[in-house]
């Protein structure tokens, strides 16, 4: 999965989590539980291109983000930047080279502090010009992301959702990032201002030649926007290619759910129902993955639960694979490898 055109990727990233246990707790042996919310990444973003991350609520797409931009630092794994591998503490360069747009605009702003404060104060921390140039390029900021001049003497409690979203924006472009990392930028806004903010991202790529990971729940919003796509499931990459391609032809059996929860007006013929029979033979299969996994000591496939395609090689986690018929496609599923013969359809 590399390329000589790549400005980000990402290793065998993990970002986990350990409960909190008091001393008592401790006293009796209790262990503290840990949540793997990144458990094993491996992701390319291409200089240029937008990288669509997608999965269902609480499959680690924020927490990914968030360790990719320096908010948490990674349990395992490597992020790498332009060829070079990021350390644990980044320089300011390397912290102004990848910046974050947060899914709540009003909490990732401060509300005491006036717009030409904020943008202000990160100006000057680093530097970027020199200060006698700090209000006429905050000024710019605002006409860069669609807001009047006014703008700068107000609150973010004077302003509507979409507005507060395009100062969050604001403030990612004030330190010239090359990577953009928007975290569900249009979840918390109505319907009618989703457009506009998703159309001044687009814009601001093209102009400022962004390279941007795209994070959200909602399919159709990914399709619209991802030139590549990437499907996350319970801490993992399991399927990345071309968007137009994966949701045409989606390989891995969570993508095909995935996309098949999306909401059509127009009705389409849904998948057949598994007869009794079968659920009943699924069922056995998985009975048979979970005593081979508990003898072995491997891990299954962390679908093969819900999986309607699981067999018997699902005990055994796999790597991404590429798709036999298309090698810019990679899966992580045991059926890749015999896609060509029609194994899952």
């Amino acid at each position: 999965m590399t390329t000589g055109n790549e400005i980000l990727s990402v290793h065998g990233l993990a970002r986990h989590f350990t409960a909190h246990v008091s001393v008592v707790e401790r006293l009796f042996g209790t262990k503290p539980a840990v949540s793997r919310a990144v458990d094993g990444v491996d992701l390319v973003l291409r200089k240029g291109e937008t990288l669509g991350l997608v999965g269902e609520s609480g499959c680690g797409k924020s927490t990914l983000a968030r360790t990719i931009v320096g908010l948490y630092q990674p349990s395992a794994g490597e992020i790498r930047y332009d060829g070079k591998a990021l350390p644990a503490k980044r320089t300011r360069a390397q912290q102004r080279a990848i910046q974050m747009v947060f899914q709540d605009p009003y909490s990732s702003l401060n509300p005491r502090m006036t717009v030409e404060q904020m943008l202000s104060e990160l100006l000057r921390f680093h530097n970027l010009v020199p200060r006698n140039r700090v209000h006429e390029r905050t000024r710019e900021l605002m006409h860069l992301v669609g807001l009047p001049e006014r703008a700068l003497g107000q609150r973010p409690r004077q302003f509507s959702g979409g507005q507060r979203q395009r100062v969050g924006i604001a403030r990612a472009l004030a330190l010239e990032p090359s990577v953009l990392l928007a975290d569900e930028p249009v979840s918390a806004l109505d319907v009618s201002v989703q457009a506009t903010i998703i159309n001044l991202l687009a814009e601001l790529k093209e102009t400022l030649n962004l390279s941007m990971i795209f994070v959200s729940h909602n399919m159709a919003v990914v399709r619209q926007v991802g030139d590549r796509t990437a499907v996350m499931y319970s801490g993992r990459i399991v399927e990345t290619g071309n968007t137009d391609t994966l949701f045409d032809d989606p390989v891995h059996p969570y993508t095909r759910l995935l996309i098949g929860s999306v909401p059509r007006l127009v009705t389409v013929e849904g998948p057949a129902r598994a007869s009794e029979g079968a659920s009943e033979d699924r069922a056995a299969v998985r009975a048979e993955v979970a005593r081979a996994v508990a003898r072995d000591g491997t891990q299954a496939c962390r679908f093969a639960d819900r999986c309607p395609s699981v067999v018997a090689g699902c005990a055994v986690e796999p790597a991404l694979l590429a798709d036999p018929g298309d090698p810019n496609r990679w899966a992580a599923c045991v059926h890749v490898a015999h896609r060509s013969e029609g194994a899952i359809r």
